[in-house]
């Protein structure tokens, strides 16, 4: 089967095939890791006995927190390209904006969950 954008003019690139096909698999591992969070979330109101407090505390709160943060901003800046792919935009710049713009984003907010995480190791 041969992909084609919506015009019907332009078929995909081998690549551009790899990024739909890899960004669908992304959404399922992002859909586990949500799970992931949500279990041991549960698990810090002391329902679950399964896994001890401290590890469910530091997998909820940093860990499953960054993971989620790179998955769910992948899966989200793939999905923007593959829109402005389909309306025939595409351009290096916007790639490289794109890859700019989630490292950034990226290098913030895990800098403020590894804070979290020195906080929480100099309280014990």
């Amino acid at each position: 089967m041969v992909c084609v954008s919506r015009r019907g003019a332009n078929p995909l690139s081998a690549i551009d095939k790899f990024l739909i096909r890899f960004n669908r698999y992304l959404a399922y591992v992002l859909i586990a890791v949500v799970v992931s969070i949500l279990l041991f979330g549960y698990r810090l109101t002391g329902n679950f006995q399964f896994i001890p407090q401290g590890l469910a505390d530091l997998l909820h709160k940093v860990y499953l927190n960054i993971v989620f943060l790179f998955l769910f901003l992948t899966h989200t800046l793939l999905s923007l390209r593959i829109v402005l792919m389909r309306k025939n935009v595409k351009k290096k710049f916007l790639d490289v904006l794109f890859i700019m713009i989630g490292v950034g984003v990226f290098g913030v907010f895990s800098f403020l969950s590894l804070r979290l995480l020195l906080a929480w190791d100099l309280r014990m």
